[in-house]
């Protein structure tokens, strides 16, 4: 009978040993795990799913350059609101440029001193073949009242002295930034600043921003051969980059933070003048991730000005024509109207009063011999405040960037023994799903 007791205690003891082993073994690989992801810049968040898999925060960019545009998400499409078939010009040639060094050709600086300070990033995620299937033109009301308004600045800056030291940043939607821009490059250098890349479930809808791209380009790259060399620039931002993340199943966080130039960099191009544009008065301060970047430019001596778009409005005088080719012959600008400050072309002396940053180069009549305006200049002055961007800027040879706050731009994901990514889920409290995207080349 001891015999018998004893053999009946040998199996319970060997079955101990084996799971000991086995959790050894799993521990081991975890630990191999946190240091794969720690030397990649992975930040370790808990166990995940699988027993032999560690859960990490990675920076979402990086996730999808590694795994594909649409990671953990590819059997879903990108949803468009105002998809149209043709672009500015009337045409479909705006399918040439879903190549990215079109892309890119279209939208480059005609002055190389801004080069520096493009950020390609968007379009760069045209390189992945997928991606280039859903992506398409579009085009809204919004982006055509963001057009007029581009126009009614484009006026601004053919009668301004000083516009070759301006820097514009149109900090809008990111379709209707792309809009103002269009409207100014003739005369102005576009530079663009998307550094994401679009996602079926971002919380950024970067692929709108691309498809207004798509729109644009052809007239964006005919306008460039009339572009003066020393054009003044406006920089596109997307005024949606800092959308809220609500940590949610169905987001994933493809936030960005904007690039913009040092005041030393503008200084060595004899920029003086920065003129912040942006929807309408409710507005007063700029967004948190460029608080730093505008209160440096102020102490360093550069003539900072936030102008509202919506101060820009319809010709309402009885001269106004019902189609305003606004000079600009051989162009899509002869199919819009122009929104001058104030609203009308006699107001727009008003402006140089209001924005003493900028100077006539006409002589400009008394206030009181001006018809009158209740416009009034925004009352902004750039200054230093506390964000979760504070203190975050980081080197480089242009003297621009900045580095990810915690729980910004990165995505929850499955790593296992080797490093391999296994799961994504879209929010941080999502169930996790696989990682592999569609990101053909």
């Amino acid at each position: 009978m001891k015999n018998d007791e004893s053999n009946k205690k040998e199996p319970s003891w060997w079955q101990e040993m084996l799971t000991r082993r086995e959790a050894s073994g799993r521990i081991a690989k975890l630990g191999v795990t946190a240091l794969l992801v720690a030397s990649a810049g992975i930040t370790v968040a808990g166990c995940g799913d699988s027993d032999d898999d560690a859960e990490v925060q990675q920076d979402a960019l990086d996730l999808q350059k590694k795994e594909g545009w649409n990671v953990g998400s590819s059997d879903k499409s990108l949803t468009y609101q105002n998809r149209v078939s043709t672009d500015s010009e009337g045409t479909v040639n705006w399918s040439g440029y879903l190549d990215p060094s079109a892309m890119l050709k279209a939208y480059q600086p005609k002055d190389s001193r801004w080069q520096p300070y493009v950020v390609p990033t968007l379009v760069q995620s045209l390189g992945q073949q997928s991606l280039r299937g859903q992506i398409a033109p579009v085009y809204s009301k919004k982006m055509e009242e963001a057009y007029a308004r581009g126009l009614g600045m484009r006026d601004i800056l053919l009668k301004s002295k000083n516009k070759e030291s301006t820097m514009l940043v149109a900090d809008l939607a990111g379709p209707e930034a792309v809009a103002y821009a269009a409207a100014l490059s003739d005369v102005a250098d576009p530079v663009i600043t998307f550094d994401n890349w679009p996602h079926p479930l971002g919380v950024v809808q970067s692929h709108a921003t691309l498809g207004a791209m798509l729109y644009y380009a052809d007239e964006v790259a005919k306008k460039s051969a009339e572009r003066p060399a020393n054009a003044p620039a406006v920089l596109l931002l997307d005024s949606t980059r800092l959308a809220p993340y609500s940590d949610e199943d169905s987001q994933f966080d493809n936030r960005y933070l904007a690039k913009l130039p040092t005041s030393d960099n503008l200084k060595k191009m004899n920029v003086t003048t920065v003129l912040y544009a942006v929807p309408d008065k409710s507005r007063t301060v700029e967004l948190d991730d460029i608080n730093e970047d505008f209160a440096d430019y102020k102490e360093k001596g550069l003539g900072v000005s936030m102008v509202a778009l919506s101060d820009f409005q319809p010709d309402t005088s009885a001269a106004a024509t019902a189609i305003d080719s606004s000079g600009v012959a051989g162009s899509s600008t002869v199919h819009h109207s122009t929104y001058y400050y104030g609203g009308g072309p006699m107001f727009s002396p008003w402006f140089f009063y209001h924005y003493p940053v900028f100077v006539s180069s006409y002589g400009l009549p008394a206030q009181s011999r001006l018809p009158a305006t209740s416009l009034r200049a925004t009352s902004y002055a750039p200054a230093r405040r506390a964000t979760m961007f504070s203190a975050r800027s980081v080197g480089g040879t242009s003297g621009v960037g900045k580095a990810k706050p915690s729980g910004f731009g990165r995505v929850s994901t499955r790593v296992d023994a080797s490093g391999r990514t296994t799961g994504v889920r879209s929010g941080r409290s999502g169930s996790f799903g696989r990682s592999r995207g569609g990101g053909s080349m």
